[in-house]
């Protein structure tokens, strides 16, 4: 089951969908105009009620470790893709160690739409592979 959040810019606040299966979470992520989102903030003819809009999805991994794939809105049609999971990391100064940080985080800005929707499939279908191999930090250009 998954957490979801999606917060609009017409709305002040996330609306929250708990407790959802692949199916409803699949259909409420396709219920977003990525593209035309700015045309519609134009459209309204006032500024938004929150600038920062997003698809946020909550997960268990069999660990039972959070993890969490939010998927934000750009300029342009684009959109940034962040993925937080617990990830070893190798810290230290004079002697390095691997230390399991719960919030590893990255993030993706300036990215087209079917990537972001490819991503979340394989979030959904738990293939972790995929995400570590196409997800790297990306400012956009």
């Amino acid at each position: 089951m998954y957490e979801i959040s999606i917060q609009s810019p017409f709305t002040r606040h996330p609306v929250a969908y708990p407790g959802c299966d692949s199916e409803k979470a699949m259909t409420l992520y396709q219920g977003i105009n990525w593209e035309d989102l700015y045309k519609q903030i134009e459209a309204t003819g006032s500024s938004p009620e929150n600038p920062f809009y997003f698809f946020e999805i909550k997960r268990r991994n069999y660990l039972g470790e959070e993890e969490t794939l939010c998927i934000s809105g750009c300029l342009w049609g684009l959109v940034g893709i962040g993925y937080m999971r617990p990830r070893m990391e190798r810290k230290g100064f004079f002697k390095k160690k691997d230390v399991l940080n719960p919030r590893f985080a990255t993030q993706m800005d300036g990215m087209d739409t079917p990537f972001a929707f490819s991503c979340l499939q394989a979030f959904i279908k738990g293939n972790t592979s995929y995400l570590e191999e196409n997800l790297y930090n990306k400012e956009m250009d």
